[in-house]
């Protein structure tokens, strides 16, 4: 019979961080496919105005998150 561990370890807080870290570059991710889906959408469509608009400050949000998968690597 194996007893139960009566002194649980404390939460890894590095690992907490880095998973925190890979959320952040996954929700960032999936905001900047969701504009380029807008951006492409709006180019199908013949709005190029549009377009821009939707493409409008992504190089900022991709230099984010090159950033954050530095900081895991």
């Amino acid at each position: 019979m194996t007893k139960a561990n009566l002194k649980p370890q404390p939460p890894d807080s590095d690992e907490a961080i880095r998973l925190r870290i890979l959320e952040r570059a996954k929700t960032l991710n999936a905001e900047i496919l969701a504009r380029l889906r807008t951006a492409a959408d709006d180019l199908e469509a013949g709005h190029h105005l549009a377009a821009l608009g939707a493409l409008d400050g992504i190089e900022r949000e991709l230099t984010t998150i090159r950033s954050i998968l530095l900081l895991l690597s």
